[in-house]
């Protein structure tokens, strides 16, 4: 797998900058390199279907950039001569592929596939070092106890027969032991497990997931579950929709400690990068509508409409400029097929058909971090959400749904969106 150009990003503005026009390779870990492999398997399943007259679909197996084909009753001859028109098929799209053609014996991804014997093994790389979640870590007790049968599963569902077991899993017991686990892996034979039960019927569940740490002794689960049994018994009108078959915890685990010391690294090199407090370029400054902080961006701000009646608060965030934003509130109340856009907008347009006067100003509630492709969090929209949720109910246009709509920020590093 390759990139057009080498490059490197340098902080605080995270900018690539082009160091050469040399291709190189994306390593493991890359800033990237997770989407460009997953551009790389959508784009091999485009190719699929190009190569159809060279080999057959149900005889390929495709996982992100790793493939593997059989080729059936194929001499050597044969088996290289398809290998080169399928080079030559990539190449037509500005491709390179690496192959090995006419083996016997196959890696692929984490097993050994032996033809020869009909065989397979787990498989690992030769350098690789296997490291296991440690027994005594910050996790939940439940994920503690299922690592080591979890691995021993997966080992055994890998290996072929018993013999092809014992012979590859000392390395990962070594890794067990290195982790505290004092389980003993052993062959299960898939066919002396009952099947599994399978369910037709999908259920929607609900799932609430609390930080676990080991240093709080409090049961959350515990006292989540008597909180939805107490609020939601069983003649509530709520309770088919709030109960303990739909309503799941979860525990999420807490950042550790090289997390926690990346974080503050990045925030203590990008000082330099401080928010903009005062900010206008309004011609006449007097009718600016926040004024001297018209430009500021990743804010969280309020509307108040005020009429002869009881005035009305809307919440809004801005990851770009408020004074974009706000042009686009205006243009909401002046044309009327985007009356819809916002609950303010909706509102706007009642007054407007009503003949009421009104009047409107607008203030900055919080400036918050907008998402990150890094945390995957997005700041201002929770802050928008606290906002929501603590504002007098009565007066608020906003409407409750929005308290779980999906942040929209995120959809800014999707490659779909990218130029």
């Amino acid at each position: 797998m390759y990139v057009p150009t080498s490059s490197h990003v340098s902080a605080p503005s995270y900018d690539p900058i082009v160091t050469s026009n040399v291709l190189g390779d994306v390593t493991m870990g890359s800033y990237d390199g997770a989407e460009t492999c997953e551009l790389v398997g959508h784009t091999f399943t485009y190719i699929l279907n190009r190569i159809k007259h060279i080999l057959n679909n149900n005889e390929v197996g495709l996982y992100r950039d790793d493939g593997l084909a059989i080729l059936k009753n194929k001499t050597p001859s044969e088996a290289n001569r398809i290998a080169k028109d399928l080079n030559a098929e990539f190449h037509k799209l500005g491709l390179r592929i690496t192959m090995d053609a006419h083996m016997k014996t196959a890696n692929f991804l984490d097993v050994t596939l032996d033809l020869s014997t009909g065989s397979y093994r787990p498989y690992a790389k030769a350098n690789n070092t296997t490291h296991y979640v440690h027994n005594r870590s910050n996790h939940p007790t439940t994920i503690i106890k299922t690592i080591p049968a979890s691995i021993n599963s997966r080992l055994s569902k890998i290996s072929s027969d018993e013999q092809q077991f014992t012979s590859t899993k000392d390395d990962y017991q070594e890794a067990l032991k290195r982790a505290g686990h004092t389980y003993k892996l052993q062959y299960n034979s898939q066919q002396d497990q009952p099947p599994g039960r399978k369910r037709n019927r999908s259920r929607n569940v609900i799932w609430f997931n609390p930080p676990f740490s080991k240093h709080v002794e409090t049961n959350v689960g515990r006292k989540f579950l008597s909180l939805l049994d107490k609020h939601f018994p069983t003649n509530s009108p709520f309770h088919k929709l709030f109960n303990r078959n739909n309503v799941k915890i979860s525990y999420s685990c807490m950042d550790n400690m090289a997390k926690i010391l990346n974080a503050h690294n990045k925030s203590t090199l990008l000082k330099s990068d401080e928010r903009v407090t005062n900010s206008c370029n309004c011609r006449d400054p007097t009718k600016c509508p926040i004024p001297g902080k018209c430009q500021i961006k990743n804010i969280v701000y309020k509307a108040t409409v005020t009429t002869n009646q009881e005035p009305k608060t809307y919440i809004g965030i801005s990851d770009t400029e408020f004074k974009k934003r706000w042009y686009n509130h205006k243009s909401s109340f002046k044309h009327e097929h985007k009356k819809k856009d916002t609950e303010l907008s909706k509102y706007i347009w009642q007054l407007k058909d009503s003949s009421t006067a009104y009047n409107i100003t607008w203030k900055i509630l919080k400036q918050a971090n907008s998402y990150s492709n890094i945390t995957k969090r997005c700041q201002l929209c929770t802050w928008e959400k606290y906002f929501i949720i603590t504002a007098n109910k009565p007066t608020l246009l906003n409407s409750r749904s929005e308290l779980i709509s999906k942040c929209r920020h995120s959809n800014k590093f999707l490659l779909v969106n990218q130029k």
